[in-house]
């Protein structure tokens, strides 16, 4: 059996240059364990830690137990400007929900996500005035940073790309600072047993740290989410009071209202 690191030369390089040879290495072999990229560069296995988690932050990898592997091979990662094209119709349906529920002088959390960044475009069509808002979306900034009434509040961290989102596992102290009265949380996928998910780790953190400072979390999430399981957990239903989605079989949605979720649809049986 054959190591992966066969017909290669070990070398250190300087920790920049480092990051850019473990992305290069990824992308010949796909994959590796941490073990063998600190063999490789000569370094300590923290170190390499360290160097996947700043590669998973820029959207470049994706870390699992023990390794990490090219974020290209998981289609379960895509770029949100992707995103945004697919269930346009359905995205709208959700957005059109969730804006009724915002009124003038609310403070207002909006998640990262290509249905929140539907929201946002609503909220601008809408015109509602007195409106805080701290997001950590780049779609929403751009949306509703030059709209009159709207006080908008960002946090400080890196943009991950594939989500076109602030995270940071150090903001902490700016959602602390806020206490707001809705978050409309975005998931790339959730499930009846588990909650809500996302595909990296300190994303997931970054949600956590809005929904801890929200008196209440709205999930916003179309139909073709569920089922669907992601790497990293975000939180259960128990941290949920609102699941807003275009669709949803009655089986699941007497699941979730046992839970004590309350289920907003928009399908064509005109259920709320």
């Amino acid at each position: 059996m054959h190591s992966v690191l066969d017909g290669y030369n070990l070398f250190y390089v300087a920790p920049k240059e480092r990051k850019e040879k473990i992305f290069d290495f990824l992308k010949e072999t796909k994959s590796a364990t941490v073990g063998e990229l600190a063999e490789r560069f000569q370094v300590t296995r923290p170190t390499i830690r360290s160097d996947l988690e700043e590669l998973e932050r820029r959207g470049l990898i994706i870390r699992t137990h023990g390794g990490a592997h090219l974020a290209e091979e998981f289609p379960i990662l895509r770029i949100v400007s992707d995103t945004l094209q697919e269930a346009r119709k359905e995205k709208e349906i959700i957005a059109s929900l969730a804006v009724s529920l915002l009124h003038p002088r609310m403070t207002v959390i909006i998640d990262g996500g290509s249905t929140t960044a539907y929201l946002s475009r609503r909220i601008k069509l809408t015109k509602i005035e007195e409106l805080t808002v701290i997001t950590n979306s780049l779609l929403v900034m751009q949306d509703l940073a030059m709209e009159d009434g709207i006080e908008l509040f960002v946090p400080a961290g890196a943009v991950r790309k594939p989500s076109l989102s602030i995270i940071s596992s150090s903001g902490r102290s700016f959602y602390d600072q806020i206490n707001a009265d809705i978050l409309f949380l975005g998931a790339a996928g959730f499930t009846l047993e588990q909650g809500a998910n996302c595909s990296n780790i300190i994303e997931a953190e970054t949600k956590q740290q809005m929904i801890r400072r929200a008196a209440r979390v709205c999930l916003l999430a179309d139909s073709s989410k569920l089922g669907k399981m992601h790497m990293a957990h975000i939180c259960d239903w128990g941290e949920i009071d609102m699941l807003i989605t275009n669709s949803l079989p009655p089986e699941s949605r007497s699941v979730l209202e046992k839970k004590g979720i309350e289920v907003i649809t928009g399908d064509a049986r005109g259920g709320n």
